[in-house]
């Protein structure tokens, strides 16, 4: 795969910085509270060194569990990414507590954990899906999402290991909870092609050379 330029790691990174405003005002309707985002950090990453980057705290921080909201985007054109939220285990428990609202019982929450986390990652990454849809003129097809809570070894064990991945890293907090969250963009090197492009498109670019390194 090529070197990207400064320019366009410049320019993905505005890409998924104008994404995410929308979905920040999705989560803060949600929670009812303000919602802090950090600079989105882009980086090429194989999957083993993220998940020991998550597990020694290098990407911001993070408890031994978390849980992870998942969704497969694609495009009929073959571009294809898994956009993961993901939250610490116990803080999880908060945020759908802020969701249902101050009165609702602990078992109530138990109970509805599932489904509300689920339908937190929905609004959040459809709303930041669509946003980039609507910046490249391209429609997006989702999955379902999925909802999982395990260690950080083994929280990226679905992804391909010996892939090259795109990594858009989103931190989000809550600063009256003191809890963060992260956003993910996981991207093979062929959809990492695809997005390119369209960035470079999107931001008026010079065309990437033809010759790969």
């Amino acid at each position: 795969m090529r070197a990207f330029t400064a320019l366009e790691l410049d320019a993905l990174t505005e890409a998924f910085n104008l994404s995410l405003g929308e979905a920040t005002a999705a989560f803060s309707a949600i929670v009812r509270e303000e919602i802090e985002l950090s600079v989105p950090v882009v980086e090429f990453v194989a999957r083993d060194e993220l998940a020991r980057r998550l597990q020694s705290g290098q990407a911001g921080g993070v408890e031994d569990r978390l849980c992870r909201i998942n969704q497969h985007f694609r495009t009929g054109d073959g571009f294809a990414t898994d956009a993961l939220l993901l939250f610490p285990e116990q803080g999880s428990l908060e945020i759908v507590r802020r969701m249902l609202g101050e009165d609702t019982s602990a078992e109530h929450i138990t109970e509805l954990e599932q489904d509300a986390l689920a339908e937190i990652g929905n609004i959040i990454i459809n709303s930041c899906m669509s946003s980039l849809a609507d910046l490249f003129g391209s429609e997006i097809i989702g999955s379902l999402p999925s909802v999982q809570s395990s260690s950080v070894a083994r929280l990226l064990e679905d992804k391909s290991p010996d892939s090259l991945i795109l990594v858009a890293r989103i931190g989000m907090s809550m600063s009256a909870h003191n809890l963060s969250g992260f956003v993910l963009f996981l991207m093979d090197v062929p959809s990492i092609d695809h997005f390119m492009a369209q960035v470079s498109r999107l931001f008026g670019l010079p065309e990437a050379p033809a010759e790969r390194s």
